[in-house]
């Protein structure tokens, strides 16, 4: 099984024994974050970020996983991508905007008002 496909299916066991036994993969996959959140698998981002797997990872459109739990009105996510580094003033190429413009742009106030407090 590949370190993905047990993120994916937020197998908790498997992630653990295969970061012992490769520590690296933190670093080979400083997108994982970023790509779990954009599939709104927030499960696997909570277990990540518990990992130690850096949270300003970008997608393939250059979006972070603070833009995606933004959008998607997880302020509880949104709260905890912050609490462990996350650049809310990120901005993504496509529309030039900053997490809290993802919350406006899909009308989620409580999570918008939360960015925004953080200027």
């Amino acid at each position: 099984m590949q370190f993905e496909e047990a993120a994916e299916a937020a197998d908790e066991a498997m992630m653990r024994s295969m970061l012992s036994a490769d520590p690296g993969l933190c670093g080979r996959h400083a997108d994982l974050v970023a790509r779990m959140a954009e599939a709104r698998n927030w499960s696997t981002v909570r277990l990540l970020i518990e990992l130690g797997f850096g949270v300003n990872g970008v997608t393939a459109a250059g979006a972070t996983a603070l833009h995606h739990a933004a959008a998607a009105g997880e302020l509880s996510i949104a709260r905890l991508l912050v609490d462990h580094g996350a650049d809310h003033t990120a901005r993504e190429p496509g529309f030039n905007a900053q997490p809290a413009g993802w919350a406006q742009y899909f009308k989620k106030r409580e999570t918008q008002k939360y960015l925004e407090s953080l200027a």
